[in-house]
């Protein structure tokens, strides 16, 4: 079994115990994080002598609170955003101003809902439907997407460019998606070019 499919089977359990453990787990990953860090976390919103953004920032975009980390104004370290109620609503690493690692989101009442993992630079050249030209997006990753009962919906490669998020509308399907129902049953597969 794959190692993310367990960690998601247990944030996604019905058992108090296996979701307070992973509770404790990710809490405990974030405090490392959080130390790990170079900068001094005791300094918010700072800038280097170069005018750059350097170490822990909070900005609060109505409603959500987002901390990431900064070294030369280049975003590396960890992502947080949370609902101003104060639950997690993504969770990720940035490393040399790119998406790295495995990155979850989660809806207001704290289920997982996507997951993000594999970012890496595309070299698939597809067709844009608007003007039928072919162009290369700068970024691909595979993501998969849950239900509120924590089964997968749909999962697949995603395509963006840069300055866009693959959670964005301007992100694109790619190569082989697979499609469940709530039960977990696989119910269609479609391939995108």
């Amino acid at each position: 079994m794959e190692q993310g499919t367990a960690f998601l089977r247990l944030l996604n359990s019905d058992n108090m115990k296996l979701k307070s453990f992973t509770i404790i787990i990710i809490s405990t990953l974030f405090i490392i994080n959080i130390f790990g860090q170079k900068e001094n976390i005791n300094k918010v919103n700072q800038f280097n002598n170069k005018g750059q953004k350097t170490g822990l920032w909070v900005d609060s975009s109505g409603s959500f609170i987002i901390e990431k980390y900064y070294k030369n104004d280049i975003l590396s370290g960890i992502y947080i955003e949370y609902y101003t109620t104060g639950k997690l609503s993504i969770f990720g690493e940035y490393k040399n101003g790119l998406r790295c690692g495995t990155w979850f989101y989660f809806d207001n009442n704290g289920y997982l809902i996507m997951l993000f993992k594999d970012f890496s630079k595309n070299n698939y050249s597809i067709i844009n439907e608007g003007d039928g030209k072919k162009y290369i997006p700068d970024y691909k990753c595979y993501t998969i997407t849950y239900y509120p009962n924590g089964n997968i919906q749909n999962e697949g490669t995603l395509l963006w460019s840069e300055g866009e998020a693959p959670e964005s509308d301007f992100s694109v399907e790619y190569g082989e998606w697979k499609y469940y129902d709530e039960n977990g049953k696989l119910i269609k597969t479609r391939n995108f070019k």
